[in-house]
């Protein structure tokens, strides 16, 4: 049915009547949300079912950590230790080729993970994203631009099968699994997607050869931990010293 021009006309001078509504302030507020807080049953029935499963599986016992492992500058004990997690999934599952790999700081979630067992949850809460690894074929000149980047950033994050000494925010001193860097030769570097893709700034890596994995690093984290125990092997990253001042 078609409706009739003056009712057309008439819907239009309605709705250029409505005024036009500015934002011109946003505010806050804070709830706090605590143990003291009435708890309300119907939801915590409701939850338990699925709680105990989750409990079950984030409570998995994985591997022992023989130091606290923190996430500081410029060296990361923590990162490094995830870093060499990349890189082990990668040689033994990806590509064998894989020789470096690196964490990026911020995307190590917490600041400590103690000394203890390790569970399936600290997992997690290190590492919440979903992102997977990459293997990139890196020359070395692009490879020394990003630890540059690293260096004026003040370090941090982690790598495994590189190391490096910062001074005036470069990277110098730089060897590559115990050999100086070479800036005409090519790396099988191994990264996150989200890096590669360009993520904190650096886009060089985008437009390289690559091998894009469904693999999450998460998932290679937990394998790598699983690994290390039926090794008979505990996680011993806390002396380790791969960026220096």
């Amino acid at each position: 049915m078609r409706l009739p021009s003056f009712f057309i006309a008439f819907l239009f001078f309605l709705i250029g009547c409505v005024p036009t509504q500015e934002v011109r302030n946003i505010k806050y507020a804070g709830y706090s949300v605590g143990r003291h807080q009435q708890v309300d049953s119907t939801y915590v029935e409701m939850l338990s079912y699925y709680a105990d499963s989750v409990n079950k599986t984030m409570g998995e016992y994985l591997v022992e950590n023989e130091a606290d492992l923190l996430k500081e500058t410029p060296n990361s004990a923590l990162g490094n230790f995830l870093a060499d997690a990349y890189l082990w999934a990668a040689k033994s599952k990806i590509d064998p080729r894989a020789e470096i790999a690196f964490m990026n700081h911020g995307g190590v979630r917490i600041f400590r993970m103690a000394k203890g067992p390790v569970n399936r949850g600290m997992i997690y809460e290190v590492m919440p994203f979903d992102n997977l690894i990459c293997i990139v074929q890196v020359k070395g000149n692009i490879l020394k631009n990003y630890l540059n980047r690293i260096a004026q950033e003040g370090g941090g994050g982690g790598q495994s099968g590189v190391t490096m000494r910062l001074e005036n925010n470069q990277a110098t001193d730089i060897s590559i699994n115990g050999t100086p860097l070479d800036l005409n030769r090519t790396y099988f570097m191994v990264n996150s997607d989200y890096q590669v893709d360009g993520g904190g700034g650096f886009t060089a890596f985008k437009n390289l050869q690559q091998n894009r994995s469904a693999y999450l690093q998460r998932d290679a984290i937990i394998d790598y931990c699983k690994w290390l125990k039926m090794e008979g092997k505990k996680i011993n990253h806390a002396t380790l010293k791969r960026i220096v001042k």
